[in-house]
């Protein structure tokens, strides 16, 4: 009786705990995306040479901005990671 019982409904059990893992891990694979990223910034004369740490999150509206050398400058993000392109737009950690 028990085996019976136990064959009908395992096969409900296991479904259920797939559909539930499935829905449990969507938000993490969302928030990978949106991490803090490396932004350069655009010199005269030589493209993506300084560094900072911006973030990849347009919901945070504020630009990614540094400093250097007394002056402001925007800091942009890689589209990829061996050019020397940067174009992609980057905003403030936050705190």
């Amino acid at each position: 009786m028990k085996t019976k019982f136990l064959r009908s409904i395992l096969p409900a059990f296991v479904f259920m705990l797939a559909v539930v893992s499935a829905f449990a891990f969507k938000g993490i694979e969302e928030k990978a995306l949106l991490a803090p990223e490396t932004g350069w910034i655009n010199l005269p004369g030589t493209p993506c040479t300084v560094a900072v740490e911006c973030d990849n999150n347009p919901l945070l509206e504020e630009v990614c901005t540094v400093i250097y050398n007394g002056v402001r400058h925007q800091a942009f993000g890689k589209q990829d990671p061996s050019s020397m392109n940067c174009a992609r737009v980057l905003y403030k950690l936050q705190p």
